[in-house]
């Protein structure tokens, strides 16, 4: 039985390799993989060992050191993620071949995984970044690596810079085998036309404002209005007609003098009678005619109708006193 206590130790100060000089790692990147590998530890004596890996394999990949990725696979194991182990000590033995200690751990773990897992060859033109299903496989892209599946259909996809990419479909069998050679396809260059003609800067003329329809009046013309107060003034002379004909057709004297003795029978009283009534009715119609053209022309009227608006201001009134007086008056 392998004790924590003495893994942990054994771990306590990693010494991180530099990859080549043209991917070196920076100080920050050293710094940020030495907190990463700190937090993967502190999982690994929790027994977090899912969280544990993840942390190990984002200290190595920062800056690639073998305590790394020995802890990820040390952490993987336990998780019982054996194909990630498996690929994880495989990628030791390439990396680390020289590592005595590292490659006494990861060399059973490929053996055991051998026959109990898919293994497959891949092969990249140029180095490639390799993607099982979802997950990417850890490690900095490569022409060669060895993926451990377990059995049952994967989709395994090599992928390049500018967005280009290659997959293939794998039937992965207990304790089999496949090679498989993914080539960048050709990046797209972006297409080069002539130069666009620079467009004017001037802003665009406005755009002429449409016209609003007036709006239509809610009420009755003035016409009407003038035609009541024509016809108030037509009823009002015939009023006042009638009254002088009252007053001299066949008038009092005369009809004291027919009418003596014969009381209200007589035919002059009669008929002065008959004039005075037809008066008094023409007095009703007039005063009527009068109210009925001040409502229309005070109430009823639309005196801002577009067709007056602007050109004429017409108000009506009524003036009481001896007589009724009935008009208008505004500007025209």
């Amino acid at each position: 039985m392998i004790r924590i206590a003495p893994l942990i130790a054994c771990l306590a100060l990693p010494v991180f390799i530099a990859p080549p000089a043209s991917a070196a790692p920076t100080a920050e990147d050293i710094k940020a993989a030495g907190d990463e590998f700190d937090r993967a530890r502190r999982a690994f004596k929790a027994r977090e060992w899912i969280a544990a890996a993840e942390a190990a394999e984002a200290a190595d990949r920062l800056a690639p050191a073998s305590a790394a990725l020995e802890l990820a696979i040390r952490a993987r194991e336990r998780a019982e993620q054996t194909a990630r182990a498996a690929t994880l000590a495989a990628l030791a033995l390439e990396r680390h071949g020289n590592d005595a200690k590292l490659a006494s751990l990861a060399r059973p773990i490929v053996e055991r995984a051998g026959s109990s897992l898919h293994r497959v060859t891949v092969t990249c033109v140029p180095a490639c970044d390799l993607v099982t299903g979802t997950t990417l496989a850890h490690g900095a892209p490569s022409e060669k690596r060895t993926i451990f599946l377990a059995p049952g259909e994967h989709d395994l996809r090599a992928s390049w810079s500018g967005g280009r990419s290659a997959s293939e479909r794998v039937v992965a069998e207990r304790g089999g085998q496949s090679e498989l050679s993914f080539t960048a396809p050709p990046e797209t260059k972006p297409e080069v036309g002539p130069r666009p003609t620079p467009r004017s800067t001037a802003p665009p003329p406005p755009k002429p404002t449409p016209a609003q329809p007036e709006p239509a009046g809610s009420g009755l013309p003035p016409a009407v209005f003038f035609i009541g107060a024509g016809l108030t003034l037509v009823a009002g002379g015939v009023t006042v007609w009638s009254g002088i004909d009252t007053q001299n057709n066949p008038g009092p004297d005369r009809v004291r003098a027919q009418c003596a003795g014969q009381g209200t029978d007589c035919p002059e009283y009669q008929d002065g009678l008959s004039r005075q009534k037809r008066t008094n009715i023409l007095l009703g119609v007039t005063g009527g005619l009068g109210v009925v053209t001040a409502v229309v022309g005070g109430f009823l009227t639309d005196w801002s109708s577009p067709a007056q608006r602007g050109k004429r201001r017409v108000e009506p009134f009524v003036a009481l006193g001896e007589g009724a007086t009935l008009g208008a008056q505004g500007r025209f």
